[in-house]
């Protein structure tokens, strides 16, 4: 049985392939289109599945769509007769989009693909927590979804027992903790939905110094709920999310090209931690419904590491289950399961502890690209004499493009399409982000072998695996010389735990920590500023020639720029 799930039309448009209830294939528009967060309808993306599984579009039994339009589309109606005439130009300019694409998601798929079977559509939210808690390794768990907002919802909260997902609480648009913090991202100048990691990230160098005017603006209850004072937000009725008033409290927005101030740090460093208390005070509650110390999270927000690090220490909740693709490309994932489990009740359940669901490719389709080329290239018969070689790169302070097998699903690169560098050498940030073209105050994650984490990290002791890089945590004190290129401001480092299932990715880390007795390296996507993560050898080249970088690794080729 062939389940094919799809998300579109807002951000990172997605489509994934299950087979008898196990994930197969999963990819984002973006990947192929080359636009970063493409929203379009992912034509691209359900070809490739359709593709790898030798399938034509007669053989799917069901297609399952992410969300509800019409159930979204009486959302804004009823927003905009709220808000008249504030939000007409805003609501008239939104209209054809809405004529022509989103509301006609059946059209594409009967007229375009020609498909005549069964087409579910799965709320937004109920698709945000079939995609994590399904391939959880839980049996029961609890479960949280928060993001910006779906059809109505904004936040929900949920108990999941073997096939069933029953909801227990929701808040709805317009209070919704995804957009506050997304009006501060624009406030600061960064785009939405692409830059609150930014936010998360200039957060370390500021003082929490406007937490008190933020309280102005939300008012929060000790159970998680929440309302924001809609007098300081506009985004119900114009394409500006904050108001005049919220100018008179906060000050001028920064601009795009505006030098970031010591108050645009304090900004960003008190919503982050607003949002901390709120996230917080919601899995507190979610707990205390549940009293299940297993817990799932999902939507947008699940993608702030700060906060899900300060899960462990701050609420009952023993083990946590942050599917990487936490956003809404996961919840093509959410919406195929959903229909497999819960509408075909079908009882097994496969864990993924993986998100290399993409394309691979043969090393010979690099042979084309790499001749008449400004650099050399050298093929390596056995994978021992490859990692050797890389590994001695990075012991000499080399950064090198990594690209092997499949395609990783969601935001992080996890060692399949990844920059790597030694985390030895506290230059190593500067030189990585010139070679990204990225700002100067962000991070770097370190990919770790699991085994030795717990060394580096303060780790809960309930829990070792964290394989997405969706948690931070702070660093031991007698690390801190030793792995400065992955430390963050704030003594923190977003992780990815390693084991022997991660392939060759685990070999090359483990040949490192035996030739340096440093168990991790920085990686970074292999992608540069505003660009998605490259997905075929082809772009792996393009940008390798647009960098500094002198190295890059496809598969068993390691191609060396000419001096």
């Amino acid at each position: 049985m062939y389940i094919l799930g799809i998300s579109a039309y807002y951000h990172d448009s997605a489509a994934t392939l299950i087979k008898d209830g196990k994930v197969i294939f999963a990819v984002e528009e973006e990947g192929f289109s080359r636009i970063k967060h493409d929203n379009s309808f992912p034509f691209k993306a359900i070809r490739a599945c359709l593709a790898f599984a030798e399938v034509s579009i007669d053989q799917i039994d069901y297609i399952s769509y992410y969300e509800k339009p019409l159930l979204k589309f009486e959302r804004i109606l009823e927003t905009f007769v709220k808000t008249y005439p504030y939000g007409a130009r805003a609501f008239v300019k939104s209209i054809p989009d809405w004529m022509n694409h989103k509301i006609k998601v059946e059209q594409p798929l009967r007229k375009k693909l020609k498909f005549k079977k069964d087409l579910f559509f799965i709320p937004h939210h109920l698709s945000h927590a079939s995609s994590v808690f399904y391939p959880s390794p839980f049996e029961s768990s609890a479960i949280a979804t928060i993001d910006g907002v779906g059809e109505y919802q904004t936040t929900a909260l949920w108990e999941g027992k073997n096939n069933a997902i029953l909801p227990l609480k929701t808040i709805n648009f317009p209070h919704s903790l995804g957009l506050l913090y997304s009006t501060f991202t624009s406030f600061l100048g960064y785009k939405v939905n692409n830059d609150e990691y930014k936010v998360m990230g200039l957060s370390a160098y500021g003082n929490p110094n406007f937490i008190n005017k933020i309280f102005k603006v939300i008012d929060i209850k000790d159970d998680g709920s929440f309302r924001l004072n809609m007098n300081y937000f506009s985004f119900q009725e114009k394409f500006v999310m904050w108001s005049k008033k919220f100018t008179k409290l906060f000050g001028s927005p920064r601009k795009p090209e505006d030098q970031i101030t010591q108050k645009h740090m304090d900004i960003a460093s008190s919503i982050q931690l607003v949002t901390e208390k709120i996230y917080l005070k919601i899995l507190n509650h979610l707990y205390s419904l549940t009293k299940n110390e297993n817990v799932c999270v999902s939507g947008g927000v699940g993608l702030n590491a700060l906060g899900n690090g300060k899960i462990f220490k701050n609420t009952p909740f023993k083990k946590v289950y942050i599917m990487g693709a936490a956003g809404d490309s996961g919840n093509a994932i959410g919406a195929a399961l959903y229909i497999y489990h819960s509408i075909l009740n079908n009882p097994k359940r496969y864990r993924i502890s993986h998100l290399n669901f993409g394309n691979s490719y043969k090393a010979s389709e690099l042979l084309p690209l790499v001749r008449n080329k400004s650099f050399h290239f050298q093929k390596y018969k056995s994978q021992k004499e490859l990692l050797n070689k890389v590994v001695d790169i990075l012991i000499k302070e080399g950064i090198v493009g990594w690209f092997q097998g499949r395609m990783e699903f969601g935001p992080r690169a996890l060692g399949n399409r990844s920059i790597l560098a030694s985390p030895k050498n506290k230059n190593m940030k500067e030189r990585v982000n010139e070679i990204k073209k990225r700002e100067d105050f962000r991070p770097f994650g370190g990919s770790v072998l699991e085994e030795h984490a717990n060394k580096l990290f303060d780790l809960p002791l309930s829990q070792t695996s964290f394989p997405y890089m969706n948690f931070c945590f702070q660093v031991k004190k007698d690390w801190k010389d030793k792995i400065p290129s992955i430390i963050h401001k704030d003594n923190s480092c977003r992780i990815q735990t390693i084991n022997h299932t991660d392939g060759i990715y685990y070999d090359l880390i483990k040949l490192f920590y035996q030739k340096t007795k440093i168990p991790c390296l920085l990686n970074t996507s292999f992608n540069l500023s505003d660009e998605p993560l490259v997905e075929s050898p082809k772009q792996a080249v393009e940008d390798f020639l647009k960098t500094k970088m002198k190295y890059l690794v496809i598969e068993n080729y390691v191609l060396t720029k000419s001096q």
